[in-house]
């Protein structure tokens, strides 16, 4: 059976601005907090797009905000079957995949001595 294995999530750099909704708390002229909210309408860069492998995605705003939440960094390997996480495998070229069934080893050639 195998093993349906995928990044736990991926991340794209949204390209070009967006308007953000932001509120501030209402304030009188001295600083003081009357309490509700004021709302004004800013546009800021796009932010991220980070999805994730069961379909569903989140729009982030800010670097702060991707940081704080992890989506910095590499993304681990999940299985789909039973949401474990997989060890990564170490990127290995073909080339030198090939180059290392080429070499022979110590115990390879005891090996072989033995069998002959």
């Amino acid at each position: 059976m195998s093993r349906t294995v995928r990044p736990r999530f991926e991340v794209h750099k949204l390209k070009g601005k967006g308007v953000r909704h932001i509120a501030s708390p209402k304030t009188d002229k001295e600083g003081k907090l009357l309490g509700g909210f004021e709302y004004e309408d800013k546009e800021v860069p796009a932010g991220w797009m980070i999805y994730f492998p069961n379909g569903s995605s989140v729009h982030i705003w800010t670097e702060e905000e991707m940081e704080r939440c992890g989506f910095l960094a590499d993304p681990t390997l999940i299985d789909m079957e039973s949401g474990e996480e997989v060890p990564q495998v170490a990127p290995q070229s073909l080339k030198s995949r090939s180059e290392q069934k080429e070499t022979v080893t110590v115990s390879n050639k005891a090996h072989a001595h033995i069998n002959s």
